[in-house]
């Protein structure tokens, strides 16, 4: 497997932006029998146009979504921009797939139908699933894992959610000449594939106790322990009069283990999103079940840093248990909630990832900023997967 990247800051006229990526890509890129084209960029692009163009040009699939910010490993933090990466390879086979549009009622449903469809010309047994997920705001990424587990039996997925500038209103997915608001996008990896995963959290603080949710309702905490979540929640500050209190919270994230927590498994980190003040319980990105033990952390700038450090160099570590296969692609998923957290450090994630895999030649590297970042947690010796879906943490995948 190879792959190849290019950029484009060009985010109005997109055949000269399909240009500009066509040529970075490189002369000496040759595709192989089986590739795919994947695409972050700017939310303000024309996303169906771009993945037209370069659809009819190259000759095989382009899929992507847009984010906030988007960035590369040679030219670092891409503001504004396009970020395209081709993935090529005689013996691994690329089958991309979309929803038709997700509801509460129906994402189930849905994500079986399309899933099934694309496998059923992959030719083999999909080994990962890239996830290039909607911002619904009734259904959370948590539910796209689920639909995808169900699917094809807890393959390991990675990905995360659609981004706009802040607004969450403009964020698309798309595939070829189409883009979608409320529509899974997804990419089945099958033959040759030895996915890694990393995923790392550093807080500065643990504001509370860890507390047990003792009355939950889907995504809503009720009770932990004995006391009402408000009682709780009060106890570090505070609860600011509205219902949206995401931006309120968004550095003080809450570390998660599940009923279902396996031991050694990297904890779950959520960021309370709602509060209702009439039931005093509070709503997050995703079910909240009875048993789980949850506390609050300090999110600092610094620990970011840290973290993001740590991702990578776990990452490299696992990239070197594979003595006899060459990684040639890194996916990387941050927080949208981090890169608020980094203020005037805003470059510092793109910076670490590119001097990270910098002296990796044939090595390509491309993340971006969502809302909501979907990893694996842990791997059965089976192979199958405990997918999840994260806030405020940085993930990365090699393959």
């Amino acid at each position: 497997m190879h792959s190849a990247s290019a950029v484009s800051w060009e985010i109005d006229d997109m055949p000269k932006a399909a240009e500009e990526l066509i040529s970075g890509l490189g002369s000496e890129f040759t595709p192989g029998r089986s590739s795919i084209g994947i695409i972050y960029c700017d939310a303000d692009a024309d996303v169906g146009e771009i993945g037209r163009i370069l659809h009819e040009r190259l000759g095989f699939d382009i899929i992507g979504l847009t984010s906030t910010v988007t960035f590369e490993k040679k030219n670092g933090f891409c503001d504004m921009g396009i970020v395209l990466t081709v993935i090529t390879g005689d013996d691994v086979g690329f089958a991309a797939g979309a929803t038709e549009p997700l509801t509460c009622d129906n994402f189930t449903a849905r994500v079986k139908e399309a899933y099934d469809n694309t496998a059923s010309g992959l030719g083999s047994a999909p080994r990962l699933i890239l996830s290039f997920a909607p911002y619904i705001a009734s259904i959370t990424a948590e539910n796209y894992i689920e639909a995808l587990d169900k699917a094809s039996g807890c393959v390991p997925v990675f990905g995360g959610v659609a981004t706009d500038h802040w607004d969450m209103q403009t964020q698309k997915t798309f595939m070829n000449g189409k883009a979608y608001a409320e529509n899974l996008v997804f990419l089945l990896i099958a033959g040759n594939v030895r996915p890694k995963f990393a995923l790392e959290h550093d807080f500065a603080a643990t504001l509370d106790r860890t507390v047990v949710i003792t009355k939950s309702d889907g995504n809503r905490v009720e009770r932990v322990d004995d006391i009402s979540f408000k009682d709780y929640l009060s106890s570090s500050g505070p609860i600011p009069d509205q219902e949206d209190v995401l931006y309120h919270y968004q550095s003080t994230p809450f570390s998660v283990e599940f009923p279902d927590y396996v031991e050694g498994e990297r904890p779950v980190v959520l960021t309370l999103c709602t509060f209702d003040h009439k039931t005093s319980s509070g709503g997050f990105l995703a079910k909240m079940p009875e048993g789980s033990k949850i506390r609050m952390n300090v999110l600092q700038s610094n620990n970011l840093e840290i973290s993001c450090r740590k991702t990578m160099a776990a990452l490299l570590d696992r990239m070197r248990e594979e003595k006899d296969y060459a990684y040639s692609m890194i996916f990387v998923t941050s927080c949208n909630a981090r890169y608020l957290v980094l203020g005037g450090a805003k470059k510092r994630e793109a910076e670490i990832v590119s001097a990270t895999f910098a002296g990796m030649e044939g090595v390509s590297a491309m993340g971006f900023y969502a809302f909501g970042e979907i990893c694996p947690t842990s791997i059965k010796a089976d192979g199958r997967a405990l997918n999840r879906f994260h806030n405020c943490s940085i993930s990365a995948c090699a393959i």
